[in-house]
């Protein structure tokens, strides 16, 4: 758990990083628009111990392995494999994400998101995904929650 206690907390157990100003923020994602509406924001945020990269560019946003952890090698996972892209707006997102399995290498499941900035540092998907058991669907669903905290330029 980091030091603001924020990390035990959260459904995935992620361990909350570093923060991110907010200036910084808003120069990021283009809210203060000198940028313009074209350009494309890019950096690197943690999601559960893997380095993740998120492209921000004309409303449509990209969030893709820049280093994956171990475990989700087996699953197929390289650098660049996309976990979820879709529209930007107002600070929002709406898209797709997808999980991946050791069981279903090269079928990732996708379900739909929407997500939102957390503070000044993190973004946060929400969606709620069918359950398979080694590629089957059962029948059920639950509920993800994605955590991303910056941890700088890629």
């Amino acid at each position: 758990m980091s030091a603001d206690g924020q990390g035990k907390g959260h459904p995935s157990s992620v361990v909350r990083g570093a923060r991110w100003p907010a200036v910084l923020a808003l120069a990021f994602w283009g809210l203060l628009g000198a940028a313009g509406p074209a350009a494309a924001q890019d950096a690197c945020f943690d999601h559960n111990g893997s380095t993740m990269r998120i492209i921000d560019r004309g409303g449509q946003f990209t969030i893709s392995y820049e280093r994956p952890r171990d475990v989700l090698r087996r699953a197929g996972v390289r650098a660049g494999t996309v976990l979820a892209f879709g529209r930007s707006t107002d600070g929002g997102f709406t898209g797709t994400a997808r999980r991946f399995s050791r069981h279903c290498v090269g079928r990732p499941l996708e379900y739909e998101v929407s997500g939102y900035y957390e503070g000044d540092y993190s973004v946060v998907l929400t969606g709620t995904r069918p359950v398979y058991e080694r590629c089957q669907p059962t029948g059920r669903t639950t509920f993800d929650e994605l955590f991303f905290d910056y941890v700088g330029e890629c």
